[in-house]
């Protein structure tokens, strides 16, 4: 019997279907969703193909086969032709991501796709899509193109149009090969409708999406080029997203570093400052004692907080556990003297020629402002103040000014917008200005120093850091500064004094030669070694602990260095029980300390 259906086109797909499909399983087992419906979509393609020749062969024999049978066959072949046009619109959305199972299209074609087995199941019993006449032969219903033709190609339609408005999803080369599939498919289900119902090519175009798609979309390499291409996108968003959170971070962290700094600064740096003019106006001996010992502890406290800024700022920048050192670690491993070192004088020595130069002083802390005109005019200096950079600019336009202390942070107008307009203006275009901020961030000075100011100074500042500012940057002989008159007497006394460092002395208590002439009269007339020797006899050593502290911290302002060693060298003997040991070394620590009493008796009344 003659084959009524060409089914030679489809028939030659087959095997390539059945290479196609066992290459892509065994090459490309990846469980992505896009990757799953591929697969589904290759089974539907290669069973459809096969369905659809058996069908083409089983209708040339109309009307022996028996219809139950070939019900079965025209039904398998209907539904594979659809269900695979169908499963072409879910591989192909699937490039949207999981979202497109909700959307308003994958409801209507899940509603379609189920009225489709609604008409193949009501069939059965109606005949309104195909029917077979007493003679078995085959009779189209009222719904044949419908289920037959219409239903795949509008699902075959829906996935073009898919590619079409989703094509950023795809390359150019893609898109291409894709439109041509879509095209080259659509016409042969239209000759297959319209022209020649008995050439079988519904499935031969199926085999050439699924070839095309797969050399397009589906090749291992090219998958594997879209997901390194997917994470590399998704890695660049985080990035980017880290980098601005790192950005916002650092941003924030400096702004606070900035304003604990200033926060902290000011009020010392009053502190220290007053402590100054105290020391230069007082002659009580308790007063100054008193406000030696503020301004120490205001030291003290200073770089203990530099050290938090610092700890605070390179934090992200180590990789290995860090810890801040308490104030007592602080000073138990760093030299005393970086605590109390101060190379300032508040002795307010009038500068020769300062009656002809005029200083303009800008600040929003009162404090601060003060400070600078009590240093300044008893040296002769004329000073002009501002609160803020605007006024500033006032002040400018009025007076002709030699050098200009410009804070940074400040209301209305800040420092350095302040001197961008000076300049801009050319009010002072030579005249040094010189920032002056609590801001002591490692990095700051540079920065300044770009924007055009002539030096950096950080609060808190002394009387030395202004003259050392006042000398480099005004017009003045050098002869004009009437520096360290009173080195002479400190010399003096080194001279008397060979056991001790006499400059370590004049730092730590900051230059005052009445107050370090006190120390050495009351070290001296204290004699302890009567008091020992009786702490020793009766066994109590924390009383001799406590005398040789005593008398180590004295030394320490003294600047005695080799009787503090030996004392403590004597307090690690004390902390591990030696007491013999002690006991036997005690004697030249009271040699050393009667000695350096002798020295500072034989000086006589330059020391009263």
């Amino acid at each position: 019997m003659a084959t009524k259906y060409n089914i030679f086109l489809e028939l030659s797909a087959i095997p390539f279907d059945v290479i196609l499909c066992g290459f892509f399983w065994y090459k490309y087992r990846d469980n992505t969703k896009i990757n799953r419906e591929f697969r589904a979509f290759s089974i539907l393609v290669l069973l459809g193909t096969t369905m659809d020749v058996i069908a083409g062969i089983c209708i040339g024999y109309d009307g022996v086969i028996h219809p139950a049978i070939m019900y079965v066959v025209n039904t398998l072949n209907y539904v594979l032709a659809t269900w695979a046009s169908y499963q072409f619109v879910k591989y192909v959305t699937a490039y949207s991501g999981f979202e497109w199972r909700n959307t308003g299209g994958a409801v209507i074609n899940r509603t379609a796709f189920l009225i489709y087995f609604v008409l193949l199941i009501q069939n059965l019993f109606t005949g309104t899509v195909y029917s077979y006449d007493a003679a078995r032969h085959f009779v189209p219903g009222a719904f044949f193109n419908i289920v037959v033709y219409i239903y795949p190609l509008y699902f075959i339609v829906f996935g073009g149009i898919y590619i079409l408005s989703h094509s950023e999803k795809y390359s150019f080369g893609m898109k291409l090969s894709l439109i041509f599939t879509f095209a080259f498919t659509l016409a042969l289900y239209v000759i297959q409708m319209l022209v020649d119902q008995y050439l079988l090519v519904t499935f031969f175009a199926g085999s050439a999406a699924l070839f095309t798609m797969f050399l397009t979309l589906e090749t291992p390499d090219y998958s594997k080029l879209m997901r390194t291409m997917e994470e590399l996108s998704i890695s660049k968003r985080e990035l980017e997203a880290s980098g601005i959170r790192a950005t916002e971070a650092s941003r924030a962290k400096s702004r606070f570093l900035a304003q604990m700094s200033n926060e902290i600064r000011t009020p010392v740096n009053a502190i220290m400052g007053y402590s100054n003019l105290i020391l230069a106006d007082t002659g009580e001996d308790s007063t100054r004692e008193y406000t030696q010992r503020v301004k120490i502890s205001a030291k003290r406290l200073l770089v203990f907080f530099e050290n938090v800024l610092n700890f605070v700022s390179e934090e992200n920048e180590s990789s290995s556990p860090r810890r801040l050192p308490s104030m007592a670690e602080l000073i138990e491993s760093t030299d005393e003297q970086s605590f109390l070192d101060d190379t300032g004088s508040s002795s307010h020595k009038v500068v020769s020629g300062a009656s002809r130069i005029r200083i303009l002083v800008v600040d929003d802390a009162e404090m601060n402002v003060d400070l600078m005109v009590r240093m300044l005019r008893p040296m002769g200096f004329t000073v002009d103040t501002a609160s803020n950079g605007k006024q500033a600019i006032l002040q400018v336009r009025k007076f002709h000014y030699d050098l200009i202390f410009m804070d940074h942070l400040m209301p209305v107008m800040d420092g350095v917008t302040a001197l961008s307009q000076l300049r801009d203006e050319k009010l002072c275009e030579n005249t040094p200005v010189i920032m002056l901020t609590a801001n002591a961030i490692t990095g700051e000075e540079e920065k300044y120093l770009k924007k055009g100011f002539a030096a950096y100074l950080t609060k808190p500042f002394t009387e030395s850091n202004i003259r050392d500012l006042l000398k480099r940057f005004l017009p003045m002989p050098e002869s004009g500064w009437d520096e360290e008159a009173d080195i002479s007497e400190w010399e003096a006394l080194q001279e008397k004094l060979p056991t001790v460092r006499v400059a370590d002395a004049r730092n730590h208590l900051l230059h005052d030669i009445v107050l370090y002439r006190q120390l050495l009269t009351a070290f001296a007339e204290n004699d302890v070694s009567g008091d020992l020797s009786a702490a020793i006899r009766k066994g109590d050593y924390t009383v001799c602990r406590a005398l040789i502290r005593e008398q180590r911290d004295c030394a320490v302002f003294l600047g005695a260095e080799s009787l503090v060693k030996k004392a403590d060298r004597l307090e690690v003997l004390l902390k591990k029980s030696e007491f013999e040991l002690m006991r036997e070394r005690i004697g030249s620590f009271v040699a050393e300390k009667n000695l350096l009493a002798d020295q500072i008796r034989m000086i006589g009344e330059s020391v009263e």
